[in-house]
């Protein structure tokens, strides 16, 4: 009469109405597909930002063991419950660039800030440990 046919059953005009499990199994087979598709592009984000990090004649190459040293150590300082450096690890930006140079110009200012012989520093490493972070295994 007016009414629309409950889904499986045969409308006045004889045709079948799709079933709305269909639909709904489309549309999360759809959303899957997307959110793969989105996991990869940024995926693919994390690995060129890595490549730009290496190739950064300041950042990169020969100096890259130093450069994360030095990120670490400003993370450490000021991350005290580690979030920041879970969120950086786990999202991926932690290997973003300007987030390397931020936390390494971070690190260069705790180290200049530090007197010798002096515990300007607060609860950092020996300095020598600090400034040869990660060299020592890599020149062995």
């Amino acid at each position: 009469e007016g009414r629309p046919a409950a889904p499986g059953q045969t409308s006045a005009g004889g045709q079948e109405k799709q079933p709305a499990a269909d639909d709904a199994a489309r549309l999360e087979a759809h959303l899957r597909q997307t959110d793969a598709l989105r996991r990869a592009r940024w995926q693919q984000q994390v690995e060129q930002w890595r490549q730009e990090v290496a190739d950064d004649p300041q950042l990169g190459g020969e100096h890259l063991a130093a450069t994360v040293a030095r990120a670490q150590l400003a993370l450490d300082r000021f991350d005290t419950d580690k979030s920041i450096g879970r969120l950086l690890e786990e999202s991926g930006y932690g290997n973003h660039p300007a987030v390397l140079r931020f936390f390494s110009r971070l690190a260069d200012s705790l180290l200049e800030d530090s007197l010798p012989g002096s515990e300007g520093g607060g609860s950092l490493p020996p300095l020598e440990e600090r400034m040869y972070a990660g060299w020592s295994s890599q020149r062995s």
